[in-house]
């Protein structure tokens, strides 16, 4: 990913400096006294009673978006699209098969049991990816119905972050038409490297449909104290000739809606060019507002090393504005650079959420907390599902036994655990 370009960032850091945000200190001092849910306030996250808290979490994938590649080996995992990887498992176990896979599947991989696990280890926040498909019922007409039974795992971990003192941020990290031109990320079809949120004739029926969405979720969860903010639109990524606004106005649109239907929760916008590039996004369009971006060593050599020096264009963003900054994702790194990582956001005041949680073991030195041991004959299926070259076809009793022990294996109960990973992760 390239940084923003530096010209335009300068500008953009000087006009905010200027005093160019929208809402008086009084009004935002005013708000904080009267929010009873986690939300920003003087450049940090506060509790109900103003106090600061700062986020130590998880990212809960793969449960509720299953990315290919943390659950299958190989680069064609990789390339592929969970929606694709889903049809894939229904043409080889059947539709009634794989439907009832992905629905025990939801039961199995993250249970209260996490929670309770996960707010002991010191963590007080986890980033809960969906994908609007699976919680869409009907779309009609600028109206969105929710499914129901789509949200009863949200649900359910709205429930399990009050009982056990975890703020759950709500991720919308599959849009409809796709955000970014990444398959495994956006879920469109591996063949498609077009972000039909952005372009295409269907555009801007898509923008209607997500604000919608975000609307009925918000209306849902409005009086809900555990839910730690709404996370709009995970890794947009324009294209070139889009208007240089559509992000701006698509997250005012949004905002709108939301605050017709709840006044209190906080907001959470990412940047362009996958959560790195906030020069469009001035002035702030809410005070209730988090900046949220994300920092791979292997996307952006700049974060090689974790250092003062790449985290300085933020902290100008946040010095400028007065938004609270998250490092919403962040992992695939060796253990040491995931503890610098840590160290670096404790320093200056910054949230975080590593990514993954918990996947399959891909012996790179890259380690997770939650470890899933593959079993074979899942192995066998994944690869044949996920199009690895030359990989057999499992016949559907090898497919059945294997979907029956992958789901054994992603309970938490049977994954391999790295305590002092959790440890340095929660910020001890």
């Amino acid at each position: 990913m390239k940084n923003p370009d530096p010209t335009k960032r300068t500008r953009f850091v000087a006009w905010l400096a200027a005093g160019a945000f929208w809402l008086p200190a009084s009004l935002l001092c005013a708000q904080a006294q009267l929010n009873p849910m986690l939300h920003a306030a003087n450049a940090e996250v506060v509790d109900s009673g103003g106090a600061p808290v700062l986020l130590r979490g998880v990212n809960l994938t793969p449960w509720l978006d299953p990315e290919p590649y943390l659950i299958g080996r190989g680069l064609w995992a990789l390339l592929l699209s969970p929606s694709e990887l889903k049809q894939n498992l229904a043409d080889i176990a059947g539709a009634e098969q794989a439907q009832s896979f992905w629905r025990q599947w939801e039961d199995a991989f993250v249970t209260e049991e996490d929670f309770r696990r996960l707010s002991s280890e010191g963590f007080n926040c986890v980033r809960l990816p969906i994908n609007y498909k699976d919680i869409v019922s009907k779309a009609e007409n600028g109206a969105v119905t929710l499914d129901k039974s789509g949200l009863q795992a949200v649900d359910r971990a709205v429930a399990w972050g009050k009982e056990y003192g975890i703020h759950v941020i709500l991720d919308l990290h599959v849009a409809p038409g796709g955000q970014n031109p990444v398959a495994t990320v956006a879920d469109i079809p591996s063949t498609d490297k077009t972000a039909r949120l952005w372009q295409g004739s269907a555009a801007g029926q898509n923008q209607a449909l997500l604000v919608a969405i975000w609307r009925e979720l918000a209306a849902r969860y409005a009086g809900a104290t555990s839910i730690g903010g709404y996370d709009l639109l995970n890794e947009p990524a324009l294209p070139r000739d889009a208007p240089k606004d559509a992000l701006p106005n698509l997250y005012k649109a949004i905002i709108s809606a939301i605050r017709g239907v709840d006044p209190y929760h906080m907001v959470i916008l990412e940047g362009d060019k996958y959560a790195r590039d906030f020069s469009a996004l001035a002035p702030p369009p809410d005070a209730n507002l988090m900046y949220e971006f994300h920092e791979y060593a292997i996307f952006n050599r700049a974060w090689n090393a974790p250092n003062q020096k790449a985290l300085d264009e933020f902290l100008q963003l946040r010095a400028a504005t007065r938004i609270p900054l998250f490092l919403g994702e962040f992992g695939e790194g060796s253990q040491d650079w995931q503890r610098q990582m840590v160290g670096l956001m404790k320093a200056n005041r910054i949230g975080w959420a590593v990514w993954p949680w918990k996947r399959i073991e891909l012996g790179n030195g890259h380690p997770v907390i939650e470890t899933i041991a593959m079993p074979d004959l899942w192995n066998k299926l994944s690869r044949y599902i996920t199009g690895a070259p030359f990989a057999p076809k499992p016949v559907p009793a090898e497919a059945r036994q294997g979907m029956s022990e992958m789901l054994e294996a992603v309970r938490t109960a049977n994954c391999k655990e790295d305590a002092g990973l959790a440890g340095i992760l929660a910020g001890k």
